[in-house]
Order: structure tokens, then C-alpha cells, then sequence
């Protein structure tokens, strides 16, 4: 919280460096798109984004958009670090007036760059003469475009930002194991509830306790079977990747509340509810019974390393990690499928959104601003949003018609060697889209991340460390503190 908390101090103090108006454009810079299509005028931009799969994948699109636009000269900025060094050196090239033209980020990132009065709306340039139509926005996926709005508390359906690398969750599963297990008992499926999970996880771990999968899958040396494994207490059939995503997703699909969003600068945690308490004891019965775990169980970081070494066989995680699930040479296969749902609430068929979108600084000239915007819209187009999840492997396309384009629909039906995983997980995307399920993600607003970082912990205490539900909960509330309260 101390680090948060001097994040927001060097943010509430750039509105005297950035200044006024920031935050808004008019008709006449965003006409200046015209001018700079047609321009000899070399006009410089810089487009910051985390180093690895994305920065490599970048190059090519930007090559060709320079046969398109050949006076517009790209330099991408590759912060290593992940998204969370994206945004403190962003906040702090802001506050040396020194940022980007374009910066990825999360909604929360935004909230906070917003609030310093150091994004532009996107808003005049999606209607001016090089923007878009109606029926190209209907093109995007609607939860997707919606995280780019909600800045402005007079305007809330103006754009300050578009999706860029999407993803999602997923079920991944050891295959191998499955097809082992279904010989044995026919009535062990791929789980689509948390209820059917319950009597799954409890079938294998009959199994897995007595031995009858111990020669399925031939381990290294030095490495357990999976009988020694759970007679050590660290087998568990199902274990979700993040605490936090764990615990938000529950709170959607329980219907127990876990933010409400004021204003950009301000919001509200409801998540002390009867729901959650319910949601929150049944996982915390589930670890105790052996078939319910999170990466932290298991002391690490990511629940990959414990699929890979056998004390998991199904793990909820990110369509964008799903190489990581995948073991070196044939020690076993994986597959993907929809992550569980409560069948109890069938119309609450929430998954979380993940991935960040792209927006266009204020430190920038207008025709860096005009030049950003072609850039963005050449790299959303259909075959180019495409062309990228495929090249990043795990990120999904943004557009719907995406999916259609003859190189996509190859990918998803017959992938090249070492992209089967990243298929599986977007044709399971797909099913999301065509199937009823609801993508989601919470209202951001200044400080929403550490509302993130708290549930977190509270969900780790209580799976891991066995902490009291109410206790633990109370403990979150003074922890955010007062600020984050609704008056009584």
C-alpha cells in the first residue's frame, strides 16, 4: 500500500506540469489525419509497449504500415519489466513531460493517466473523416471497446482508449491423464460447473490416492508420482493460476459485488457480502478436501509449474499463458477447454477479460496525435489484429471478423507446430462468443489496482493459510481503508 499510496502523490502532482485540456481535442486535430495521410513531412512517434512476445510481433505490422505511410517513422519502445514498469515509467516520463505518443495499459493504468489531465479522447478521431463507421465498430468485440469508456463522468461514452492484445481464461487440462482416467471411469468428463468439478476432483483423487496413474505418464528422475504426491499433501486435481482472478470472477458469478465506481477518481468496495462469504467458505472447504488449489498453494508463483510436475491435472489460467502449461518433449499432451461456471446461476456465465488496450498521450504534437491515430487503426484492422494474436501466439483478436479471415481460420483449425495450445485456447475464446458466456471486467477508477492487490491477498490467507472468511475480510476493509467505503 506505501508504494501505492506515492503513486498516487507523483500523479496528483503532474496536473501543474501537464496543465489543462489534455484530456480533450476538436474537430480540427482530429481533420489533421487528412493532411498527414498525404504528407512528405517525416513526423516522428513513439509507441511504448512491454518488451517480449508483443515487441516481437510489432516489427513486421509497423514495416507495413510504413508502405502505407512511409513519412511516419515508429519507434517502439520496449520497457522490460511487464505491464507494471509500462506504467510506472510512464507515469514518471508524464511527469518529466517526456511520454510516449502511444502507451499500452490496463483500465486502472488510464484511470490514472486521466487523472493527471495526460490522455487524449479518442473520441473526435473515431468520427472524423478517417475514423469509423457504426458497422465497424459493431465489428469489435462490444465488452472490449466498452473498457475504452467511462473516463469522463459528463461524457461516459467517449472513447479514451481501444483494445489492443486481448485475452482470456481458460481451462487447461493434462489430456493424457483424462483419456487414462475416462478407461477407468467413464463418468470422469471435463468439468463445465463448479459442481460438476466437485465430484470430478473427488473421482481423481480416488484414483490418484490408490496408484492406478502412477505408470500413465513416465516421469524423470528425481520427479514424484502422483500417489507419493498426494500422500505428501501436495496433489490437488484443480488449481486456478491467480488469487485475484479467482476471487473476482467468484464474486461475478455469485452475484456478491466486489467494486462500485463513482467517478474516474473514486470508488467503492462491496465485496463483504453474503455471496462472497458463501463463495469464500466453499473454496476454503474445497482446498481443505484436497481438490481445490491456487498457485500460491503450492508455494509459487504461477500454477503452470505444478501442472507440468503432475500435482495438478487442471488449472484455470490466462489463453495468453497457455504455453507455459506445456511440458518439454512427449511427457504428456494438454488440452483446452471453457473455465467452470455455477451451474446454480446459468445466466451468470462470467469470464474475465484480460489484456490491455492502447491510448494516445498528451505530450504529443497534433500531427503525432493525427499519425498515432493512423497507426491504431491500421494495426485494428481485421487482417492485422489477426495477423497479430497469431504472431504472439496467446493474444486474441480484437474485431469479430477477425476470426473469419482465411489466415485465422486456418490457425484455428489446423495451427502450425507449436501454436496448437494458443489455437485450442482461441477456438475455446470462440465458443465463449458463440455460447452465452459474458466477458467482464470491473469499472476502473484511481486506485483500483490496489482494491486488486488486496483481494488478492485476503484470497491466498484464507485457501493457503486457512484464515477465518469474516475475520480475513474484515481485515481487507480497514486494510484499503475509509476512503474506499461508501458513508453510512
Amino acid at each position: 500500500m506505501k508504494k501505492f499510496f506515492i503513486v498516487l502523490i507523483m500523479l496528483f502532482g503532474l496536473f501543474a506540469l501537464v496543465g489543462c485540456g489534455g484530456n480533450v481535442i476538436d474537430k480540427e486535430f482530429a481533420d489533421l489525419t487528412e493532411e498527414v495521410k498525404t504528407s512528405s513531412e517525416e513526423i516522428k512517434i513513439k509507441f511504448r509497449v512491454p518488451s517480449g512476445v508483443i515487441s516481437a510481433a510489432l516489427p513486421n505490422l509497423i514495416a507495413d504500415f510504413n508502405v502505407v505511410y512511409p513519412n511516419i517513422k515508429v519507434e517502439l519502445d520496449a520497457v522490460s519489466g511487464g505491464y507494471k514498469m509500462v506504467r510506472q515509467t510512464t507515469i514518471l516520463d508524464i511527469q518529466s513531460t517526456k511520454a510516449p505518443t502511444l502507451v499500452l495499459g490496463y483500465p486502472d493504468h488510464f484511470a490514472e493517466y486521466f487523472s493527471a489531465d495526460a490522455m487524449i479522447k479518442l473520441q473526435d478521431f473515431i468520427s472524423g473523416p478517417n475514423g469509423y463507421t457504426q458497422t465497424e465498430l459493431d465489428d469489435f468485440v462490444q465488452s472490449y471497446l466498452d473498457e475504452g469508456k467511462n473516463y469522463d463522468d459528463e461524457k461516459p461514452e467517449d472513447m479514451y482508449s481501444l483494445p489492443f492484445n486481448k485475452s482470456t481464461e481458460v481451462l487447461i487440462y493434462n489430456k493424457t491423464m483424462f483419456e487414462a482416467m475416462k478407461l477407468k471411469d467413464d463418468s470422469i468428463v471435463i468439468p463445465k460447473t463448479w459442481e460438476e468439478l466437485k465430484t470430478v476432483t473427488e473421482k481423481i483423487n480416488t484414483l490418484v490416492q490408490a496408484g492406478e496413474l502412477d505408470e500413465v505418464i513416465t516421469i524423470a528422475e528425481g520427479e514424484k508420482k502422483p500417489s507419493e504426491l498426494y500422500a505428501e499433501g501436495t496433489f490437488y486435481p484443480f488449481a486456478y493460476d491467480s488469487a485475484a482472478n479467482g476471487f473476482i470472477t467468484m464474486t461475478r458469478q455469485r452475484g456478491g459485488g466486489y467494486t462500485e465506481k463513482v467517478n474516474n477518481g473514486k470508488g467503492y468496495i462491496v465485496f463483504n457480502s453474503p455471496e462472497n462469504v458463501a463463495g469464500l467458505k466453499y473454496f476454503k472447504a474445497e482446498n481443505d478436501a484436497k481438490r481445490y488449489a491456487i498457485a500460491e498453494t503450492f508455494n509459487d508463483i504461477y500454477a503452470s509449474n505444478a501442472f507440468m510436475a503432475l500435482k495438478t491435472f487442471m488449472t484455470v489460467g490466462s489463453s495468453a499463458g497457455v504455453g507455459h502449461n506445456i511440458p518439454e518433449g512427449d511427457k504428456f499432451e494438454i488440452a483446452v477447454a471453457e473455465a467452470p461456471y455455477l451451474a446454480a446461476k446459468p445466466g451468470n456465465k462470467y469470464i474475465i477479460q484480460q489484456g490491455t488496450n492502447v491510448a494516445i498521450l498528451a505530450q504529443s504534437t497534433n500531427k503525432q496525435r493525427a499519425a498515432a491515430w493512423l497507426l491504431l487503426k491500421f494495426l485494428l484492422q481485421p487482417e492485422y489484429t489477426a495477423k497479430f494474436a497469431m504472431a504472439t501466439g496467446g493474444y486474441l483478436p480484437v474485431r469479430k471478423s477477425a476470426y473469419e479471415t482465411d489466415d485465422y481460420a486456418e490457425y484455428l483449425t489446423n495451427p502450425p507446430i507449436g501454436k496448437e495450445g494458443f489455437s485450442m485456447a482461441a477456438n475455446v475464446a470462440l465458443n465463449y462468443l458463440n455460447k452465452g458466456y459474458q466477458f467482464f471486467v470491473d469499472p476502473a477508477f484511481v486506485g483500483s489496482s490496489g482494491v486488486r492487490d488486496e483481494v488478492a491477498a485476503l484470497f491466498t490467507a484464507i485457501i493457503v493459510n486457512d484464515k477465518d472468511v469474516e475475520e480475513r475480510l474484515t481485515k481487507a476493509y480497514q486494510t484499503l481503508g475509509k476512503a474506499y467505503q461508501r458513508p453510512e
